[in-house]
């Protein structure tokens, strides 16, 4: 995806949760929400650093829809455009590809997994972002881009594409 662009960036969620060296938190574990919220901050200025310097920016990772509201206002302050998409598979195709990725920082567990799977069933106001991404990953590439340049994804109170 990030390729497509002249100048680009990608920001992967999984490579700032190795940032915690001590102390680290299941993230799944109750007691994990201010280590998603302290992540979740660099990972918000890592991107917007790189898209207030003309980078296209892509993040790959989980943003719930609760936590897109407070990255579009912290981008609007920088004028930064935020669009957002949700690659949606069905639960098999999922578990296929995360398994095909391995075992990470935390062991694969299919209960937790699933959970995660669940929270992106219904994305209520951000259905219109949602992709199908059951195909082939460069077919899902072209579906998100061309979303993307007609404006589909910019998240609430941004400027479509057209206007970047």
């Amino acid at each position: 995806m990030a390729a497509a662009f002249d100048r680009s960036a990608i920001v992967p969620t999984d490579a700032i949760m190795g940032f915690v060296v001590s102390g680290w938190v299941d993230p799944w574990l109750p007691a994990a929400q201010r280590q998603h919220e302290i992540v979740g901050g660099v990972l918000a200025v890592a991107a917007m650093q790189f898209a207030g310097s003309g980078y296209t920016t892509v993040v790959d990772g989980h943003l719930f829809p609760s936590g897109v509201e407070g990255l579009a206002v912290a981008c609007a302050r920088r004028s930064v455009p935020l669009h957002y998409v949700v690659l949606r598979a069905d639960l098999a195709t999922c578990w296929a590809r995360a398994s095909r990725r391995g075992e990470g920082r935390w062991p694969l567990d299919s209960r937790t997994f699933d959970e995660l799977h669940a929270r992106f069933a219904q994305v209520g106001a951000y259905e219109p972002h949602v992709i199908d991404a059951t195909g082939p990953s460069e077919d899902v590439a072209a579906g998100v881009l061309a979303a993307f340049r007609e404006g589909r994804f910019a998240a609430r109170g941004q400027p479509s594409a057209g206007s970047d």
